[in-house]
């Protein structure tokens, strides 16, 4: 008599009472075999995989719809993917299907939460053919993977393997993760030598910019870093390209960066090849996230000149005019950021400033601290914020700065304002310290308050 899909695997569960009683006996029970019937896989869906494509999951898998398969498949491609590397854990469940002619199948996984994405430092073969050859091979993961021993080990080994002798004698391809460059945290796969000190820089192609300014600024920089191309080119981004946007040259380029043992020192020099490009002007300016009625008064706080030389330190300065602004009108979480729109024909920049003002936040409690049942509530009703009005958060030390401009006190001494933020009421609760001169050395005094 044939087995049924359904029929077998209630088999399988009739059996596991006797399995367990083998475990009394002094030898092992022998394992159970499979099924001499075998059904085909008529359907197979993932989940659980919002990065890796399901056609991979399921070709790495090794399970095929119309083969016949039995437990050990679904064991063996559980092995399979979690062999990759790419998953914290990978479940298998079948059933049998609707017509009960052969199983549905299911693979749940739970992807490798972190990816970083991988570079090639000191190989003798060029990033981009490097990076070719590695997809070529990879049977599931992208240019992000995931730090791994599984996915390490198997870069390496193909690195090692694509490059053999021309790595050198006893050189070996080393893949580890590495946060030295500033906020990027990357793997970088070279080889298993010291990396070379950054001893000095030297800048060529350069009109715009003396090389003087150049080499000064990098060299603050990069020297004494362990040198990279990645971590020179990230030190470019961040010191040499703001100087050039700062000039409208916003295309600056750095096509080469070559490197060369230093004669005197232990280390490298460095020469960064410059193209600085044409000089671009500021085309419009637009906001977005801004209310209509407020437009008008958020381009004149930017005060951003068009058909100037686009200087990318200006338009922060002007974004920063305007998150000023929104602060003194209660918005204290407002951000946003600039899209630029570049007219290459024209050599002209648009922007447009994205503004997320965030919650409104208001006044919350007033409370005074050092001053007598008198002059507290004197001082109060000078107090114009309201509660339910919005913060301005320049008001406690400004109106601080008013009593002690006014000479309301005598002997005044220290005062100061302290805030507390409510991030889910929105309220901003204030707190006024006052003291006397007296009081400051450790003598007290009543309140010397002049009405």
């Amino acid at each position: 008599m044939k087995l049924t899909p359904g029929v077998w695997l209630l088999a399988a569960v009739m059996l596991l009472p006797a399995a367990a009683q083998q475990k009394k006996r002094p030898t092992p029970p022998a394992p159970a075999a499979e099924p001499a019937q075998v059904y085909p896989l008529e359907t197979l869906k993932v989940q659980g995989n919002p990065r890796i494509p399901v056609e991979k999951v399921i070709a790495v898998s090794g399970l095929k719809i119309g083969s016949p398969v039995v437990k050990s498949d679904f064991d063996n491609a559980r092995n399979r993917l979690l062999a990759t590397g790419a998953f914290e854990s990978v479940g298998c469940e079948y059933k049998p299907s609707v017509d009960n002619k052969g199983y549905d199948g299911l693979i749940e996984v739970v992807e490798v939460d972190q990816l970083y994405p991988y570079y090639f430092e000191e190989l003798p073969l060029a990033d981009d053919a490097l990076r070719a050859e590695l997809r070529k091979q990879e049977p599931i993961l992208g240019d992000k993977i995931p730090a791994t021993k599984e996915v390490l080990d198997r870069y390496v080994a193909a690195l090692q393997s694509l490059l053999g002798k021309n790595l050198g004698e006893g050189v070996k391809v080393t893949g580890k993760l590495y946060s030295d460059v500033p906020g990027l945290t990357r793997i970088v796969f070279r080889p298993n030598t010291p990396r070379m000190q950054v001893a000095e820089v030297r800048f060529t192609g350069n009109e715009v910019l003396p090389a003087t300014l150049l080499t000064s600024t990098f060299s603050e920089a990069a020297v004494g870093t362990g040198f990279s191309e990645t971590m020179i080119r990230t030190l470019l981004d961040s010191s040499i390209r703001p100087l050039y946007e700062a000039r409208g040259r916003i295309r600056v380029a750095f096509p080469k960066i070559a490197s060369r043992q230093a004669p005197l020192v232990d280390g490298v020099i460095v020469t960064v090849t410059v193209n600085e490009g044409p000089s671009y002007n500021l085309g419009e300016v637009t906001f977005s996230g801004v209310a209509q009625a407020d437009l008008a008064e958020v381009l004149k706080t930017a005060n951003l000149k068009t058909k100037d030389v686009f200087n990318f330190d200006e338009i922060k300065a002007g974004m920063d005019r305007v998150f000023d602004r929104y602060r003194g009108k209660g918005y204290l979480r407002v951000s946003g950021h600039v899209d630029r729109q570049v007219n290459d024909a024209d050599h002209m920049v648009a922007i447009t400033e994205v503004l997320d003002p965030g919650p409104l936040f208001t006044m919350g409690k007033l409370e005074i601290v050092g001053l007598d049942i008198v002059t507290e509530p004197e001082i109060r009703k000078i107090w114009t914020l309201k509660p339910g009005a919005p913060f301005q958060p320049k008001y406690p030390d400004a109106f601080l700065k008013s009593i002690r401009d006014q000479n309301l006190f005598d002997n005044l001494g220290k005062t100061r304002a302290e805030t507390n933020i409510d991030e889910k009421s929105h309220a901003v609760n204030v707190k006024l310290y006052f003291a006397s001169a007296e009081e400051e050395q450790g003598r007290k005094k009543k309140s010397p308050l002049l009405f």
